[in-house]
């Protein structure tokens, strides 16, 4: 469509006054410019982030599932479970989904699974090309995705324990996180990349004084009615400075404070990594809790700065056996800790009301507090970062609004290996664990447990009822404004959290 000449016209007028009130208010040319030109540019929404985590070996619905009040599944609380794995997310719960019902379609038996439960596909090999849904937002956004690994195959080489992202191909996570830090940010001595305009605009902005504010909004009311991006930047910026809140200090125009990064950057120096694996600094047992902190560094600076919009990162492979200890837990994680076999509770049996009480939960409690140091490692490094950091790229927002987090594993629970979400010996509800956080933008209401209809063993395979969970990739899918994405088995997404 041919431009408006009157259009154009106007928006000139409009560039040019506003220009001459941000330089007369003390700002340089150049910022005074980028006032104007934005003033007059279409309105934008946030950026979205998209970060998926694997959490290995399933979970003990003995002490992750929430308690869900009077049937409300707005009304629960993720602290009350025994051990309560979900238990360091109940400070953030107003963001956070858990999801029950679901299943991996397909074959794929136990930890080998792995290699198709992001994707749907149903083969079991590791040659068939398939997409995972990291891949699939990616995409659909135009972004290259940030795939991040702690120690994620083991020490020779990748097998299919440890293909859990696939594009068309399985994807070897980065294992540094100082190579991944400087690639992002730049090296420690150099500068990072440079701010984006808008960042740079809202620094800006922030200099203004109330009365400069109000002097340019009343310029811009008198010469166009339609909202801008620089009215939505005033009104924020107002809003901002009478609450007193703290300016986000981390953006991409200088390289983040990164200081278990520098802590692995001076622990790996010198060290020559054995092309085998054997002697790989990256890949022994005992550095993978500096290691898994240093990458949940980046990547929170990553979303903070806007410097990568999807991110997956995988703390370990399926049957990694690393001793626990260091998080209360003595024992191998996998043979020693996952597969412990639940026990019935006191009275419990095959006729019980169906909870999770049936469960003795002192039989796993070493377990549980496992995978409960993982959900603590998300929340102390990422979750409550973001919800307490402004976005530099949408002004009176926090970055975990614009974000969302899928946490999920490849089997649901730990000793039983199941692939589907179903009700266990004896009446005990068993769910792939399934969580995400944030609203990514207003597009998912969040603060809510979201259940379908449970399968019973004896159905068998021809009679399993649960939801693919491809119906689940697709809600991501459309929260994050990928629109077109297809997966195998899909009914639809899950309307019930899509604003």
């Amino acid at each position: 469509m041919p431009t408006n000449p009157w259009l154009t016209r106007a928006s000139e007028r409009i560039e040019r006054r506003l220009f001459l009130k941000a330089t007369a208010a003390g700002l340089s040319a150049a910022a005074a410019a980028r006032i104007a030109r934005v003033a007059t540019a279409a309105p934008s929404p946030a950026p979205k982030r998209f970060f998926l985590m694997y959490v290995p070996h399933g979970t003990a619905p003995e002490h992750f599932d929430p308690r869900v009040s009077a049937s409300d599944p707005t009304s629960f609380d993720l602290d009350k479970t025994n051990v309560s794995i979900l238990g360091p997310l109940q400070p953030y719960k107003s963001y956070v989904n858990v999801y029950q019902g679901f299943q991996y379609i397909g074959l794929a038996a136990s930890h080998e699974g792995i290699v198709n439960c992001l994707s749907g596909a149903t083969q079991t090999d590791t040659t068939t090309p398939r997409t995972t849904v990291d891949q699939v937002i990616a995409k659909g956004l135009g972004v290259k995705p940030l795939i991040l690994g702690a120690c994620s195959h083991i020490p020779y080489g990748m097998d299919n324990h440890g293909m859990l992202f696939w594009d068309g191909t399985p994807i070897d996570p980065q294992k540094s996180p100082v190579q991944v830090a400087d690639a992002l940010f730049g090296t420690s001595t150099t500068a990072g990349r440079p701010a984006s305009a808008d960042v740079q605009l809202r620094k800006d902005l922030l200099a203004l004084t109330a009365s400069e504010i109000q002097d340019l909004k009343a310029t811009l009311g008198a010469l166009t009615s339609e909202q801008t991006r620089l009215a939505a930047h005033l009104s924020a910026i107002q809003s901002i400075q009478a609450a007193g809140s703290a300016v986000a200090t981390s953006t991409c125009s200088s390289r983040p404070n990164l200081p278990t990064v520098e802590m692995v950057r001076g622990a790996s120096a010198g060290l020559v990594v054995d092309p085998s694996g054997g002697n790989d600094y990256f890949y022994q047992e005992k550095n993978f809790p500096l290691l898994l902190q240093a990458q949940m560094e980046i990547i929170t600076q990553a979303m903070i700065c806007n410097a990568a919009q999807v991110i997956g990162l995988m703390p370990m492979y399926a049957t990694c056996d690393f001793d626990f200890t260091f998080a209360g837990a003595a024992g191998a994680h996998h043979l020693g800790l996952s597969h412990t076999v639940p026990r019935a509770a006191m009275g419990a049996q095959y006729n019980s009301p169906v909870t999770v009480d049936n469960y003795d939960p002192a039989t796993r409690m070493p377990f549980a507090k496992a995978q409960r140091w993982f959900i603590q490692q998300l929340v102390t490094n990422i979750v409550s970062v973001l919800a307490t950091t402004d976005d530099p790229a949408a002004p009176g927002t926090k970055v975990l609004d614009n974000t969302l987090i899928y946490v999920m594993s490849e089997i649901g629970d730990g000793s039983m290996h199941n692939r589907t979400s179903e009700i266990d010996y004896p009446q005990v509800p068993s769910n792939l664990p399934l969580v995400t956080i944030g609203k990514a933008g207003g597009a998912l209401q969040t603060g809510r447990v979201v259940g379908f209809p449970v399968d019973k063993p004896d159905n068998g395979a021809a009679g399993k009822i649960d939801r693919s969970a491809t119906d689940l990739y697709l809600t991501l899918c459309k929260a994050m404004g990928v629109a077109s994405a297809t997966f195998p088995n899909t009914t639809g997404p899950v309307t019930e959290v899509l604003a």
